[in-house]
């Protein structure tokens, strides 16, 4: 599914179907924090300020209201985030 994804206001690109957000920010040079790529140490996290997400694999950090993390999720149609 190709979605589109806002950053901060300010930004946007098309999701298009890589394995994870984290994979397709990364793609399109979109500057995140990151370390594990599975789930564990949490560097990736974000809010999620609009939209839905579908996760590929558990989280294993404590999250907050809102919050994500791009190396464990898709988009469910477009969102917005906040990094």
């Amino acid at each position: 599914m190709n979605a589109t994804v806002t950053i901060n206001d300010t930004q946007s690109f098309v999701y298009d179907e890589e394995f994870s957000l984290l994979d397709s920010m990364e793609g399109h040079q979109i500057p995140v924090t990151y370390n594990c790529r599975g789930g564990y140490c949490g560097l990736c996290k974000v809010k999620l300020t609009s939209g839905k997400v579908n996760w590929v694999q558990d989280s294993l950090v404590s999250l907050g209201d809102g919050e994500i993390l791009v190396c464990c999720c898709v988009p469910d149609g477009p969102i917005g985030l906040a990094i």
